[in-house]
């Protein structure tokens, strides 16, 4: 694939990232994520004291433990399934961007399982490189505690703070500097690792290296990415949302259907797509368009009626994960051609890193013999 390794290269992510084998990788992540995150803030909430039929009528299936005061064990229960489903998108993200670098390579027959393979074997940096940049900051914190304790003491106390005092500054400065590597390194652990298949001390050097040359073409990069991602899964919701207006229009004809859809499909679209939620992800000023899409459902309904409304329901749940998917894959392409860009302009061609090796390596693996090269 031909970069032009610029800002250019962003506005490549919507296609990019709209690949069955990413958000399969992400999908996979949030299902088992949510699964985990449903069972234990319903078991939280039922610790507490609620009943599993009003923790339905009050959550239905978006559960949320946390704006309860609950007991510290329910509370636990919470923020480890929250955890838990962001360590398992965090991970995913090295997988998906390790698929768009075989991508970018041209070897587009790289699967998910190819990548779960390789997260397996490379996880250890994606968990380790952040919390090592945390110790760092919380050496400095404890060693200027320490200097600070001893600058109690009378009379020498004030000459050891201020003699070294530019020290002092300068290793604030420096902790400063290391806060912001901090939270690029959140962002771009997967990446690097996806890519580089660093070790824990090789993605924090990228880390800092990346945060010391590009941090205001972090900041610009990011306001293009950012509206393209917004801009990007809304055009995929409008155009789920179009086919399911449309769908809903044939089958709920007056001389089909008719109401019998209206409350199958209304009563699940109510249930999967809150209105609440939708208001908050897109904004009120779409509100509009949910009424538009979402057919209104009267709430009588017969007992096959009520089945049928679970299955369609369990489809639309389906239809949320992809989206949420995509926004992720989009995320994470968006990264790994950003991060590209920044390999590139310090010397490094990430494409042809090891590319020799991939070649002699197809070669054993089709049985040819290295010496008719």
């Amino acid at each position: 694939m031909e970069l032009n390794y610029n800002i250019k290269d962003i506005l490549r992510a919507p296609r990019l990232a709209l690949s069955l084998t990413k958000i399969i990788i992400f999908a996979r992540a949030n299902i088992v994520g949510y699964c985990v995150y449903f069972v234990a803030n319903y078991l939280a909430l039922f610790l507490s004291g609620q009943s599993i039929l009003d923790i339905w009528n009050n959550h239905g299936i978006y559960p949320c433990a946390y704006i309860y005061e609950l007991p510290w064990y329910a509370s636990a229960l919470f923020w480890l399934s929250t955890s838990y489903w962001i360590l398992v998108i965090y991970g995913s993200m090295a997988s998906a961007s390790k698929v768009t670098y075989q991508e970018l390579k041209g070897d587009h027959f790289f699967s998910a399982g190819d990548a779960h393979k390789y997260l397996e074997k490379n996880w250890h940096p994606i968990i380790f490189a952040p919390f090592s940049i945390i110790a760092i900051l919380l050496f400095y914190v404890l060693i200027a505690s320490c200097f600070a304790l001893i600058g109690k003491i009378p009379w020498i106390g004030e000459f050891i703070f201020a003699i070294p005092y530019f020290i002092h500054l300068f290793g604030s400065v420096f902790a400063f500097f290391t806060f912001f590597v901090l939270i690029v390194s959140v962002i771009y652990t997967p990446i690097i690792v996806g890519t580089l298949k660093e070790d824990t001390m090789g993605t924090v050097f990228n880390s800092y290296m990346i945060s010391w040359r590009f941090p205001i073409h972090i900041a610009l990069y990011h306001l293009v990415l950012f509206p393209i991602i917004y801009l990007s899964q809304l055009v995929l919701m409008v155009s789920i949302l179009s086919g399911f207006k449309l769908l809903n229009s044939i089958f709920g004809n007056d001389l089909l259907m008719a109401e019998k859809l209206n409350n199958i499909v209304g009563q699940a679209a109510y249930s999967v797509w809150p209105k609440d939620l939708f208001s908050s992800i897109h904004g009120s000023y779409l509100t509009g368009f949910y009424d538009f899409f979402v057919p209104f459902s009267s709430g009588s309904m017969s007992g096959t009626e009520t089945v049928s409304s679970v299955i369609v329901g369990c489809f639309l749940l389906v239809i949320i994960v992809i989206w949420f998917s995509y926004c992720l894959s989009l995320f994470t392409v968006g990264e790994t051609l950003i991060f590209n860009i920044f390999k590139k302009r310090t010397g490094t061609d990430l494409l042809m890193i090891n590319h020799e090796q991939e070649i002699e390596n197809i070669k054993e693996n089709m049985g040819l013999d290295q010496s008719t090269d």
